[in-house]
Formats: structure tokens, C-alpha cells, sequence
């Protein structure tokens, strides 16, 4: 809540520094670690979302258009 009240601004530098604790974690922890690290980002993620007013399920359906064009050019190249 606190996160959320303090606006897009610091959930988005939150997001930041998830992030690259993230990548730090892929290349110097164990599984475990990067587990922890995955879901700070993702909380962070998803409170920068609400802050804004994007529902996840938009993200979602970008991915899944995203693999949908994917999947028609390979098949188009076969």
C-alpha cells in the first residue's frame, strides 16, 4: 500500500533495481536466489501496473499476440 501511495515514480525505480539485482542473481547465485530476487521484480512489476491502471491480463494478452506472430512467421518461412 505504501509502495502504491508513493506513486508510478518509486515503483518504477523499484522495478529498476529489481531488475538488476535479477540479472546479478542469474549470473552469481544458486536457483534459490534467483527465485527470491524473480519475485521481488515481479511484485515490484505488478504494483507499477496497478499504479498505473494496466491490468495484467493486458501484459498477458500482448505475450500471448506476440507468440501468435511468432508462431504464423515461422510457419510462413517453412
Amino acid at each position: 500500500a505504501r509502495l502504491l501511495a508513493d506513486g508510478p515514480a518509486k515503483a518504477a525505480q523499484k522495478v529498476g533495481e529489481e531488475g538488476v539485482e535479477v540479472a546479478l542473481a542469474a549470473v552469481s547465485r544458486d536457483a534459490e536466489g534467483l527465485i527470491e530476487e524473480s519475485a521481488d521484480l515481479l511484485f515490484h512489476l505488478l504494483v507499477l501496473l496497478r499504479s498505473r491502471g494496466v491490468a495484467l491480463g493486458a501484459v498477458m494478452d500482448r505475450l500471448r499476440s506476440r507468440h501468435e506472430q511468432t508462431r504464423t512467421g515461422e510457419e510462413q518461412s517453412a
